[in-house]
């Protein structure tokens, strides 16, 4: 066992001498594969139970499922950009899409399209995710500080109590993408590779837009701190991104039960915060029993109180994230209620308790700036076995028996709901519908029948026969991008008095069409993204053909 240990030290003192050494020459050594190999390692092992068969319980996943299902519905028809959920509230349809991150839905449809199950599809997604954050964390933190301390940083960072909390407990897949295009960022910043950064800003945007307020103000600052000119990349991926965002702004009026939590209650405790705990129950008022866990972490908290004194006054960057830590840690505690009741875009965050994210970014950085100014490379490796060895009962999570779609798709719970807590997210003129409609089309007013001739999911064709004349209620929730065409004359559509489409017709035969398009607006910045989509890749393009030029 002392020989072991005596080899091993060795070779991790090789490893680091090796990577100074790299590092003054500017040559890429063999040991940086190793380091790549242990991260890798690491984050597998980290998640390792996302991979075996079965049910894993959270707060959110059961939710993501069905969205996965019913956006794959819509890509299937031909919808690239979906807006409308055809089959949630009870077949009325809810414009689900148009507001909440569409990336999710994108990578988990396209597992599920390639044959693996709604519930497999969530989990390797959450995986791919965790993995690329872990990844991208180690090549931003070497390219600052060598090998030895970027495997550390990242090792510990990987074993921050959050990320098992996101993963295991609440499923938030979304944050967990979200922090993965973080790190994509952050690396894009310190290589320049601006083209890169712009896809980062916009993947960061579409995988969560509550994690796009927490870190985007981060990122845009730690640019301009470099001295980097990358304010355009910036600019360019959050134009990339507008067709989910620009819509998602502008038509909040026409929804309801978009945030839906009082955020006053789910401010932790500072000893919640300080103390070591872990639970699966959720936030808030009466689940003090089982509350969900909002530690910031044992190692990751000793290295926020060591971080002040060692770098102040000397590392700009480690102030930078010290000071994103302080403001994070102030706004989770119920004394920064006045802050919260001032400044209008904070009550978006709904749980205060979210900004643990920010240690994601903090912890390992700090830990790597720290592990640079030690000689000894024992020291780093053996901080991140600790941190290693105090999470890794938070990486094993309960299990049940797997669930198959059609467990989901033959409940109505899953099928008929909006895909919200509660089913409190709806249009503006129609709340949830518990009951499907016995008909798309139906006269409600009048003498007549109506056949059916096409039913899709975002377009319906039925041909009135009546004697009488009348007024047509087609079954679907109103919201604006619906069309009505009439014997080929387009008609003003306005919700009824049940939120639905009502249509006059004449006596007679007419044929009635119902199509969902997308409204003047969202043709536009759809346009606007798929045209910055097109520049970035000329742009990438030429970046690459200059920069073989200057290497030959």
């Amino acid at each position: 066992m002392v020989d072991g240990t005596v080899f091993s030290v060795h070779v991790v003192g090789k490893l680091y001498r090796n990577t100074i050494i790299a590092m003054k020459h500017n040559t890429i050594p063999i040991y940086e594969w190793v380091g790549w190999i242990i991260v890798l390692l690491i984050s597998l092992i980290s998640i390792r139970y996302l991979f075996v068969p079965g049910f894993l319980p959270t707060h959110d996943g059961e939710y993501h499922l069905i969205r996965f299902y019913e956006f794959g519905r819509m890509l299937d028809a031909g919808n690239f950009f979906p807006r409308w959920a055809p089959g949630l509230n009870s077949g009325y349809g809810v414009p689900l899409f148009t507001f909440f991150y569409p990336l999710p839905n994108y990578i988990g449809s396209l597992f599920h399209l390639f044959g693996w199950s709604l519930a497999d599809s969530f989990r390797w997604t959450m995986a791919a995710g965790y993995i690329i954050a872990i990844i991208a964390s180690y090549y931003w933190l070497k390219r600052l500080y060598g090998t030895i301390p970027a495997v550390a940083g990242s090792v510990i960072g990987a074993f921050t109590p959050y990320w098992f909390v996101d993963i295991f407990v609440r499923g938030s897949i979304g944050e967990v993408l979200a922090i993965a295009f973080v790190f994509i960022a952050l690396s894009c910043v310190v290589y320049e590779k601006k083209t890169l950064l712009a896809f980062a800003i916009a993947g960061i945007i579409v995988s969560h837009n509550i994690i796009a307020m927490i870190f985007l103000p981060i990122i845009i600052v730690y640019a301009w701190m470099t001295g980097r000119s990358l304010a355009l990349a910036v600019v360019m991926g959050i134009i990339l991104s507008s067709y989910f965002w620009v819509p998602a702004l502008v038509e909040r009026r026409y929804v309801v039960g978009l945030n839906t939590v009082n955020y006053q209650d789910h401010f932790p405790e500072l000893a919640q915060l300080l103390i070591p705990s872990w639970g699966t129950g959720l936030s808030g008022p009466g689940f003090a029993l089982d509350e969900m866990s909002y530690q910031i972490g044992f190692i990751p908290m000793l290295i926020l109180l060591v971080s002040p004194v060692l770098f102040w006054r000397k590392e700009r960057f480690a102030l930078l994230f010290i000071g994103a830590a302080g403001v994070a840690l102030f706004l989770m505690l119920e004394i920064s209620i006045p802050v919260w009741e001032k400044v209008p875009l904070l009550p978006n965050l709904q749980y205060p308790w979210r900004l643990l994210s920010v240690g994601f970014v903090v912890t390992p950085f700090l830990a790597a700036a720290m592990f640079s100014r030690i000689r000894w490379p024992f020291i780093a490796i053996s901080v991140a076995l600790c941190a290693g060895l105090v999470s890794f009962s938070y990486t094993k999570p309960v299990l049940y028996a797997p669930r198959p779609d059609a467990y989901y798709l033959s409940r109505r719970e899953f099928t008929d709901g909006t895909s919200s807590l509660g089913n409190g997210f709806s249009t503006a003129w129609m709340a949830w519908q518990p009951a499907r409609p016995a008909k798309r089309m139906e006269i409600v007013s009048g003498e007549g029948s109506v056949t059916m001739k096409e039913e899709g999911m975002t377009k319906f064709v039925g041909e009135v026969d009546s004697s009488s004349g009348g007024k047509l209620r087609i079954h679907v929730a109103y919201y604006p991008g619906w069309n009505v065409v009439v014997d080929g004359k387009s008609l003003d559509v306005t919700p009824d008095e049940k939120g639905m489409i009502s249509v006059p017709f004449s006596p007679g035969t007419h044929l009635i069409t119902t199509n969902f398009f997308d409204t003047p607006l969202r043709v536009a910045v759809n346009l606007l993204s798929l045209v910055c989509l097109v520049g970035l890749a000329a742009w990438g393009i030429i970046s690459l053909g200059k920069s073989k030029n200057n290497k030959q």
